[in-house]
C-alpha cells in the first residue's frame, strides 16, 4: 500500500467505483483492492439520505450474518482530515464529529484474499436511525438510482447471486 493511504471498506452504493471515484466524490483517488467480508454484521436500509432522497445502507451487528463489500486504498487525507474539520468521506457519508450525522467512522476487521485486514468504514448512528423512523413511507424506500449503484458494484466485483438476493430482500420494495 502506498504511504499515506488507508483501507476503506464500502458496502453500499460506494461499492461502485464509478460512483466513489466521481469528480464530486473522490475524483479517481480510490483504488479498489477487491472484495472483503465482515462477519457478524448485517446490511439494513435504516438511514435516510438527504442527498439521495431515499433510504440507504447501514450495517448493524448481526450474529449469523455477514456483509460483503469492496476494500479500497484511499489517501488518508480523504478519510481522516487534519484539525477538527470533516474529511471528504465524512461529508459524503454525512458523518459529524458530534455524532449527530447519519454515520460515524469506525475501524473494523474484514477478511480479504490476503487474510484479515483492519479497515475504516462508516456505521449508522442511533441519531441517524431515529431520524429515519420519523420519515414517511415513501422516504423510507430505497430509490432505483441508489440501488442501481449498489447493484453495479456487486456485479463489477462478482458478488455471489445469493448475496445479491440478500441485498434486494433487505432493500424491500424499491421506490420509482
Amino acid at each position: 500500500m502506498p504511504r499515506g493511504y488507508v483501507k476503506l471498506f464500502q458496502y453500499g452504493s460506494n461499492m461502485n467505483p464509478t460512483r466513489l471515484n466521481a469528480p464530486q466524490r473522490l475524483d479517481g483517488r480510490a483504488k479498489s483492492i477487491g472484495v472483503a467480508r465482515l462477519d457478524g454484521w448485517g446490511i439494513r436500509f435504516d438511514l435516510y439520505s438527504v442527498t439521495n432522497r431515499c433510504a440507504v445502507t447501514d450495517i448493524i451487528p448481526a450474529k449469523d450474518e455477514y456483509v460483503l463489500g469492496v476494500l479500497y486504498d484511499v489517501p488518508i487525507s480523504f478519510v481522516v482530515a487534519r484539525r477538527a474539520e470533516p474529511s471528504r468521506m465524512d461529508k459524503i457519508e454525512g458523518a459529524k464529529a458530534d455524532g449527530s450525522g447519519n454515520y460515524k467512522r469506525q475501524i473494523i476487521r474484514v477478511t480479504s484474499r490476503g487474510g484479515p485486514v483492519d479497515a475504516i468504514t462508516y456505521v449508522g448512528t442511533a441519531v441517524g436511525r431515529k431520524k429515519f423512523v420519523s420519515k414517511t413511507m415513501p422516504e423510507k424506500q430505497v430509490s432505483h438510482d441508489y440501488f442501481g449503484n449498489l447493484e453495479a458494484g456487486a456485479k463489477k466485483f462478482r458478488l455471489p447471486k445469493e448475496y445479491k438476493s440478500y441485498l434486494r430482500k433487505n432493500a424491500g420494495d424499491l421506490r420509482e
